[in-house]
Order: C-alpha cells, then sequence, then structure tokens
C-alpha cells in the first residue's frame, strides 16, 4: 500500500513538473501543445466536480424545525433550518400542507434559515402541538422543484392565569410534627397534591360529611414526623393527617391521608382516571405550585420550562432516599426549601410531576414524574 500512494505521489510530481515545464518550453504530444491538453483537462474535472455538487445540490434536506413564542406579541416564531439551498433560490414552504410564501431568511456558511410567523391555538386540556414541514420549493438550474419531508416541531402554549388559580386550590403546605403523649412538636415543612378523596356520611344527633383526602408528597417530607398539620387555602386546618404509605424505589413520594369534614377541592386531573402519564418535552412551558420556606410563602407560583429529561438525581445529606438515584426531569423553575411535594403542571393544568430537589443556588428543580407517581399510588393504595 505505501509503494501504491508513492507512486501516486510520483506521477503527480512529474504530472506538475511537465506542466511547469510546458509554460516555457513548447512540449507537443501527436502536435498538441501540454499545456492546452493540461488546460483541457482540468476544465474537464471541474465540469465533473461542479456537476457532482450539483447533484448533491439537488437534493436538499430540512434538518430542524423550531418553534418558539414571543412572549410580546403572543405569536410563534417556526424556524426551518435547510441544507443545500442558497437563500436565491428558495421559493416557498409548507407547514402542514399548508404553502407559505411570505417569509425571512438568514443564510449562513451551509445552511439558510427560513422563519414564519404565525398564531396557534390549542385544544382545552392540549399544553402542546406539534407541527410538520411538509415540504419546500426551490429553484435549481432555472427549474423550480419541490421535496416533500415531514420534520416536526413543537409549539408551547403559554402560562393561563385562570388555569394557574384552578390548579393552586388544590395543593396544600404541610407541617410534619412529632406528637408526644402532651405536647406536638413540628420541625419541618412542605407541600403536598390533593389528588384523591372518599366521603361518607355520619350518623349523629345532626348528620355530617366526612371525607378522607389523599395527599402526594414526597416521603422525606413525610418522615420529618408522626402527625402532619395540613395548610388549605392559607389557613391551618384543625384535623391532622397521616401517614399511609411511602415509596422510595427511584422515587422520593409518600402519601398521606386527612380525615376532616372540611369540604377541600381535589385536583382536577384525567390522569389520576387513566394512570397514563402525558408526554413532556424539553423547553415546554411549565409552572411550579409549593410554599417555600414555611405558611408566609404559601402557594408561590413560578413560571419556567423543562431543561432537561430522565436525569438521576441523588440528595445530599440523606442515608436512604435515592441512594442509586431517583428518576427525574429537570426545569428552572425552582421555588426553593419548603416546597418540597409541591407540585409543577404543564401550560394546560396537566399535573406533570411532584418536586423533591433543587440545587443551592435555586437555579434547578428536580421533579418525580408523573409515571413514578402512579407506582406509588398503585403500590401504596392498590389503585
Amino acid at each position: 500500500m505505501k509503494k501504491f500512494f508513492a507512486y501516486i505521489r510520483n506521477l503527480i510530481l512529474i504530472l506538475a513538473a511537465l506542466y511547469a515545464t510546458s509554460l516555457f518550453v513548447d512540449i507537443r504530444i501527436e502536435g498538441v501543445p501540454l499545456n492546452t491538453i493540461y488546460d483541457n483537462a482540468f476544465r474537464e474535472t471541474y465540469k465533473f466536480i461542479d456537476s457532482m455538487i450539483d447533484r448533491i445540490k439537488s437534493e436538499p434536506e430540512v434538518t430542524e424545525l423550531v418553534i418558539t413564542r414571543d412572549t410580546e406579541t403572543g405569536l410563534y416564531s417556526f424556524d426551518a433550518t435547510i441544507r443545500y439551498v442558497d437563500k436565491d433560490e428558495f421559493v416557498s414552504i409548507e407547514i402542514d400542507d399548508v404553502t407559505y410564501t411570505d417569509f425571512t431568511v438568514v443564510s449562513s456558511s451551509r445552511n439558510i434559515v427560513v422563519s414564519i410567523i404565525l398564531p396557534v391555538e390549542f385544544k382545552a386540556g392540549n399544553a402542546n402541538k406539534q407541527f410538520d414541514v411538509t415540504g419546500i420549493t426551490y429553484l435549481r438550474n432555472g427549474e423550480e422543484k419541490i421535496l416533500e419531508t415531514s420534520v416536526t416541531g413543537t409549539a408551547f402554549k403559554s402560562i393561563d392565569t385562570e388555569i394557574v388559580a384552578s390548579k393552586k386550590i388544590s395543593v396544600i403546605g404541610i407541617s410534619a410534627c412529632e406528637a408526644g403523649e402532651f405536647t406536638i412538636t413540628c420541625t419541618s415543612w412542605g407541600s403536598g397534591v390533593i389528588f384523591e378523596s372518599e366521603s361518607r356520611v355520619v350518623d349523629a344527633v345532626v348528620d355530617y360529611t366526612e371525607y378522607d383526602y389523599y395527599i402526594m408528597t414526597n416521603a422525606h417530607v413525610a418522615n420529618g414526623g408522626n402527625t402532619y398539620e395540613i395548610y388549605y387555602n392559607n389557613a391551618k386546618l384543625n384535623d391532622r393527617a397521616s401517614l399511609v404509605g411511602t415509596y422510595t424505589e427511584g422515587a422520593d413520594l409518600a402519601i398521606l391521608k386527612l380525615t376532616t369534614r372540611a369540604s377541600l377541592v381535589v385536583l382536577e386531573d384525567a390522569q389520576f382516571e387513566t394512570k397514563e402519564a402525558i408526554p413532556i418535552y424539553k423547553g415546554q412551558t411549565v409552572f411550579s405550585i409549593g410554599s417555600p420556606e414555611g405558611p408566609q410563602n404559601f402557594n408561590t407560583v413560578k413560571e419556567g420550562v423543562i431543561t432537561n429529561l430522565n436525569v438521576p438525581v441523588v440528595l445530599e445529606d440523606e442515608t436512604e432516599l435515592c441512594q442509586t438515584a431517583c428518576y427525574a426531569f429537570q426545569t428552572d423553575a425552582a421555588l426553593g426549601a419548603g416546597s418540597s411535594g409541591g407540585a409543577m403542571f404543564d401550560s394546560a393544568g396537566n399535573l406533570v410531576g411532584i418536586h423533591f430537589a433543587g440545587d443551592k443556588e435555586n437555579t434547578i428543580s428536580s421533579e418525580i414524574p408523573m409515571s413514578k407517581v402512579f407506582e406509588a399510588i398503585e403500590a401504596i393504595l392498590g389503585a
């Protein structure tokens, strides 16, 4: 092999030397000047390479569709990245089979980005909507050509204040306490979500309705006591909750039960009927509800986006929980210490996770996903 490459190298050197010589000496082959032969060969090689490039360019590629929302206008920018098409060759783009000719194009060394501004409407209960680039039209060698393709992008719905308000009423504050024979000491604080209830009529001089409310929270919140004071709608209830059970198989979850005459609002979410978690996406808009530091910050709300999916999280200062990591996703909607057990919702109001950890800078919020929440319900309640 080395001899072969040496042969090729020597041949190129000889041809180069002959060409250089032909510029000064009239060397002919069958009456044709050598430099003319070289020029013809160069032109033919250039045509061949240009033809190869043209064949490559004749097959453009849509590589990505990114959809972002303008917070001021509420409109969405659809940005399609396309390879092997020049800016002045681009004619139109089809999104979900609708053709658009009003766009802006930004070109780089290898790609162009075609941008279209559009409104997006979401169906009730949907936080996301997918769109496909179904085709592009472009000019090549004076002819219009059409490329059919299917590249998907996702638009994410913005936060709705009415949806936020309707979800806040089902998120509660939890004070974990140790009850002695004559005293009760409360030392830790967290949050929780009311996800299920049962009711019964109690026979008495005056009959009354009694409720059992089931609350999803963190195991590390529940482990802070043996009885739990519940704060609902920013007020402490007279009745205390008890622990039903914990679930710590790759998770940090617990279920409490509150028995009371008080009428509370159970979270309305179809996932608890289907037991199927809705899909979530990186970049998706979400909002968190929890009570960092205590009841003085009851049900604080923070908007953010999902920053990472499928993240293994280990809890610091824990000797039992998440020792081999808890299964989580992460957002930048961090509320801080005391919001553990709080709720993470998508912009349509679907519960997507239970908060359980964050970083010291309070910039990253780690959430137990709904698939694990349903595992916990099955393991603890058998339902």
